[in-house]
């Protein structure tokens, strides 16, 4: 017998596959469903450079203490500008960035890291204590993820939708 906290979680996931497979055609949802992600990582000098760009188009700001700046650029179907930035910063620093981007981070749950973030992140895991935010934007996602560390690993992933 289950608990109700697993009944919950199942629920949820259903409803998140729902919404992510209801938001496209039946062809879009077979061109999408086998669709694997491909990265291209920037070499470390570029990746500094460009992720304070790459993350203001997804609203947020880099802290001026972030360190470890990894950026790769990923192909994902009819999704453009999709781009995954790493970074270390103090904890607080990343929390921060998210609120001033008009989001509240949460504690992840692993079922919220699924459909197209799932894909485009690769082999993500989430980390105990983990917390995440999802930045919605006239045509934009981005989603972070803050590890309990501190400093913590910041990962935020960032793509347009594809126009309908």
């Amino acid at each position: 017998m289950s608990t109700p906290s697993t009944r919950a979680r199942i629920l949820g996931a259903l409803a998140i596959s729902v919404l992510l497979t209801g938001c496209l055609s039946p062809a879009e949802r077979s061109d999408h469903d086998m669709t694997q992600a491909t990265a291209a990582p920037l070499p470390p000098a570029d990746a500094a450079t460009a992720a304070p760009d790459l993350l203001a188009n997804a609203g947020l700001t880099l802290p001026d203490d972030a360190t470890n700046i990894e950026v790769d650029l990923v192909t994902y179907g009819d999704f453009t500008e999709v781009s995954i930035t790493r970074f270390t910063a103090p904890r607080e620093d990343a929390i921060t960035m998210c609120i001033d981007a008009g989001a509240r981070p949460t504690e992840e749950r692993e079922e919220f890291v699924q459909g197209y973030t799932k894909r485009m992140l690769g082999d993500f895991e989430l980390e105990p204590g983990m917390y995440g935010s999802r930045i919605g934007l006239d045509t934009a996602t981005a989603r972070v993820f803050i590890t309990a560390d501190d400093p913590a690993r910041v990962t935020v992933l960032h793509y347009r939708i594809p126009s309908r």
